[in-house]
């Protein structure tokens, strides 16, 4: 009788095993409540980009990843917002619109799940390569040129390690 909870603990691993049910909760939302993991992006160079309101560069940069993401499908990459403060969606949706911000932005609740910490200073850009892994960060204001020319060396070693 004493094998039959060890039964069911086993029959409910299998169970979560071969359907993936236990984890697949998202990592993130987005402002369209579009539930996201990192996983989703594989395949795909990821820039997770840090910006707050208060951050006269990270307004700046707008532009520059606004251009990028344009050229998103070409280079095959994405690019993904969030606001370093917390703030309520509403909010992050004002800023989203007065900045003209045109690539996907995470909600902040519930709070993302993220492969790393928070960065130290704004801007803040951080690379994921198509395998997922954190390969680069970029601190301060950057420019189209200056993210395009990370990438394509990254690209390049990624491409002579393999």
């Amino acid at each position: 009788m004493k094998t039959i909870p060890y039964f069911r603990i086993l029959l409910l691993f299998l169970l979560c095993v071969t359907s993936q049910s236990c984890n697949n909760s998202p990592d993130f939302y987005l402002l369209d409540r579009t539930a996201k993991s990192l996983d989703d992006y594989r395949g795909k160079w990821v820039i997770i980009n840090f910006w707050a309101e208060w951050c006269a560069p990270c307004q700046k940069e707008v532009p520059e990843l606004n251009q990028l993401f344009e050229q998103r499908s070409q280079m095959n990459m994405e690019i993904i917002g969030i606001s370093y403060d917390p703030l309520p969606t509403g909010e992050i949706v004002s800023i989203v619109n007065r900045w003209n911000i045109r690539y996907p932005v995470m909600v902040s609740e519930p709070s993302p799940i993220l492969p790393f910490s928070l960065p130290i200073s704004l801007p803040s850009n951080y690379i994921i390569d198509p395998k997922g892994k954190l390969v680069a960060k970029m601190q301060g204001e950057q420019t189209y040129d200056s993210v395009t020319k990370l990438l394509n060396s990254l690209k390049k070693k990624t491409n002579q390690s393999q």
